[in-house]
């Protein structure tokens, strides 16, 4: 059964983690990517939410505006779980870079639920990647 747009991709507990996430530290790039990503998660974008949600990691590793301007290499280097991270990269550049067939966009029967799946897997893995870096105390 394929996912209907307009239907949120993530489950009502973690849409409301990442819905409650306190954006205070955030740099302007990180704050705006983070409101689109909250906003795709709950419209049924799971390619979007998974995109935005890879983006953000690597924004909050350079945005001088934010963390990157005060936190040390260390706190990123031991942040977030470096098995999701690199599946989370991975996705996302499957998402963008076509280089051959990838599950959930080939019009697969279940692309719509492995996709639903991915885009939990990913705002898992930014929410456990600030978590890390203590954004949210």
């Amino acid at each position: 059964m394929k996912r209907a747009m307009g239907q949120a991709v993530l489950s009502a507990s973690l849409l409301g983690r990442l819905s409650a996430f306190d954006m205070t530290d955030f740099g302007p790039h990180a704050g705006l990517l983070y409101r689109e990503l909250m906003i795709s998660a709950s419209a049924g974008l799971p390619a979007s939410t998974i995109i935005l949600a890879a983006a953000i990691v690597d924004i909050v590793q350079h945005e001088q505006a934010g963390p990157a301007g005060y936190l040390d290499g260390a706190a990123f280097a031991y942040a977030g779980s470096t098995a999701n991270l690199g599946w989370l990269r991975g996705r996302r550049n499957y998402l963008l870079h076509h280089e051959g067939p990838s599950d959930g966009l080939m019009g697969e029967t279940d692309a719509g639920r492995w996709l639903a799946g991915d885009a939990e897997r990913a705002v898992t893995a930014l929410l456990g990647f600030l978590d890390d870096l203590r954004l949210s105390d």
